[in-house]
């Protein structure tokens, strides 16, 4: 008898394990893909005796696809050391890009 329950439980596995083929549909419908927007990212923080740390991150979208698997983002970085003991630092900045594939 528990031989029986064994496959009958494999069996009901395999069913509900076996995946639906929803693609198709997915494919003829063309959706758009959504809206992007510049990312913004500030930080900072400290006292006044000891100086303040501040960061500046961005991301902003150049270009998509028209299926949204392709993109390509420009970024930008800013941070400094401000006040404090020791003065300013330097700025640091920096750019780049990044493309993102979507599998």
């Amino acid at each position: 008898m528990s031989v029986k329950v064994l496959i009958l439980i494999c069996f009901l596995s395999a069913v509900l394990a076996y995946p639906r083929d929803d693609r198709q549909d997915q494919w003829r419908q063309n959706p758009q893909p959504p809206q992007r927007q510049p990312q913004f990212n500030l930080q900072g923080g400290g006292s006044p005796k000891q100086g303040i740390d501040l960061s500046l991150d961005t991301r902003v979208p150049v270009w998509q696809s028209h299926n949204g698997r392709h993109e390509f983002d420009a970024t930008g970085q800013y941070s400094q050391h401000l006040g404090g003991r020791y003065g300013n630092s330097p700025p640091n900045w920096g750019v780049g890009g990044q493309y993102t594939f979507r599998f």
